[in-house]
């Protein structure tokens, strides 16, 4: 009995122990901007664990970094009246370079004037104008990157690194860079669904969007009046796997060749049949060997003297002549009509359209 109770006595001394040498759970903390901290950079730099820093509308003149803390960073009244001002800060406005995870969230916020950062390259070759992620997956959620800019890659948000960042319901529009104006993704697989991207520039490929060895998913996005001045006004995949889901591309242009979505070296990336193409101009070519999942086949179509890169039903609706699936504006050399010398309009005819465009001209070279 004795010895009974001195080993439940032992016991005790060991449950008591562990109890002690145990931490107590941490309760998360409520920062306010500008209540608790005075800026959102001393919020994130005060928060620990599952903190929430909430911030109140206003114009904040800051480029942050979440230092790999795995926090919520939430504007309370949204991203329209919330804004991240990089100006004359010379960097990203947002930075992710510490392995930040899912749980690392950035929401409803507008951010915009960043410049991107000059550390991966060189001072004369910036990346991530807004947002800048290497070898992180954040969530940002419900966002608008507008008028940001970068000299290399992505003029709005650079996941480069392995990042599996998950962008959603957010805009990115009016951003430019020389490679993905709006996005740049580096040998990652992030997901980015229900946002809209439009309006962006690049001075080379990927007027919205360019994926360089990355496994990007896709999912209801709008691809909308972007430009590229080389290839791929909407997308532009360069050894990428990939996936385009119930997406629509309206009136994106490149100056050579995918208006809407380019096929670069060794791309397999698939749009399933969800996905439309508004205008008969935004078009997918190239020879990396995109795959469309599901029906609808493009090729190229002869209209007069020219070539595009469509499918069947809109070459017929443009008045051209269809090649045939996976035929290429190569093949049309062989197929279409020749020029005519007398073909001032190229609608593959000389008539009295082409007698009044010489008059025309002449008319007004005599009133020069």
């Amino acid at each position: 009995m004795i010895r009974r109770i001195a080993n439940l006595r032992q016991i005790t001394q060991a449950i008591l122990a562990i109890a002690v040498a145990l931490p107590l759970a941490a309760q998360a903390d409520t920062i306010t901007v500008p209540k608790d901290a005075n800026t959102i950079q001393d919020a994130i730099n005060l928060a620990q664990g599952d903190d929430v820093v909430l911030v109140s509308p206003g114009q904040y003149n800051e480029a942050i970094n979440f230092n790999g803390k795995a926090i919520t960073l939430k504007s309370i009244d949204g991203a329209s009246v919330t804004v991240l001002d990089g100006w004359q800060l010379g960097d990203s406005v947002v930075k992710c370079i510490s392995g930040e995870g899912p749980s690392t969230i950035l929401d409803g916020f507008t951010i915009t004037g960043g410049t991107g950062n000059k550390d991966m390259y060189s001072e004369d070759e910036t990346v991530g104008g807004g947002l800048l992620c290497l070898h992180s997956s954040p969530t940002i959620l419900n966002c608008i990157f507008v008028s940001n800019e970068s000299t290399y890659q992505g003029g709005a948000i650079f996941n480069g690194d392995r990042s599996n960042t998950s962008i959603q319901n957010c805009k990115v529009r009016s951003n430019t860079s020389e490679r993905g104006g709006g996005i740049y993704n580096s040998r990652g697989r992030p997901v980015i669904s229900n946002s809209v991207i439009s309006d962006n520039v690049a001075k080379y490929g990927g007027g919205a969007m360019y994926n360089f060895g990355s496994n990007v998913r896709i999912v209801s996005c709008k691809f909308k009046h972007n430009r590229a001045s080389y290839n791929g006004g909407g997308v532009y995949d360069y050894d990428s796997n990939g996936l385009v889901t119930n997406s629509v591309f309206t009136d994106n242009v490149a100056m050579f060749n995918g208006n809407a979505v380019y096929r670069g070296y060794r791309s397999a990336t698939v749009l399933d049949d969800n996905c439309r193409f508004t205008m008969v101009h935004d078009t997918v070519s190239g020879t990396g060997g995109y795959m469309v999942a599901r029906g609808r086949q493009f090729g190229a179509c002869c209209i007069g003297t020219g070539c595009l890169i469509v499918d069947e039903d809109a070459c017929v609706k443009a008045g051209g002549s269809w090649l045939g699936a996976n035929s290429s504006c190569e093949d049309q050399m062989l197929v279409c009509p020749k020029p005519n010398t007398g073909d001032v309009n190229t609608d593959g005819v000389v008539d009295m359209l082409d007698l009044v465009l010489v008059m025309t001209s002449m008319d007004n070279t005599s009133k020069n």
